[in-house]
């Protein structure tokens, strides 16, 4: 294991999961910001598939470095697992089920 993972899990003692659900919250709160400092409608409020994308990514990401691969190349599938998923949502207009009050 390599990278942001390993020093995840060698300085803290974070298992894998815990990795992967870093990489999901991190992703999402980078997003949020985003929009918050631009002054824009946050795009986590009415599509949300980001959190899924990322988290899916993420998990990619702690799979591959479980290989021999290289941490670039790690990266590069995991990003493009998000850049997919998240084209596919938008595509095909997937959105995970609202909660009707």
């Amino acid at each position: 294991m390599r990278g942001s993972l390993q020093i995840v899990e060698l300085t803290h003692g974070a298992s894998k999961y815990a990795a992967a659900i870093l990489g999901m919250i991190t992703a999402v709160t980078g997003g949020l910001l985003r929009d918050i400092l631009c002054q824009v409608e946050p795009v986590l409020l009415h599509r949300e598939t980001i959190g899924t994308s990322a988290l899916l990514g993420s998990i990619m990401y702690v799979l591959l470095a479980l290989t021999t691969m290289s941490t670039i190349y790690i990266a590069i599938v995991a990003g493009a697992t998000v850049f997919a998923v998240r084209g596919l949502s938008i595509y095909f207009d997937l959105n995970l089920p609202k909660i009707i009050n």
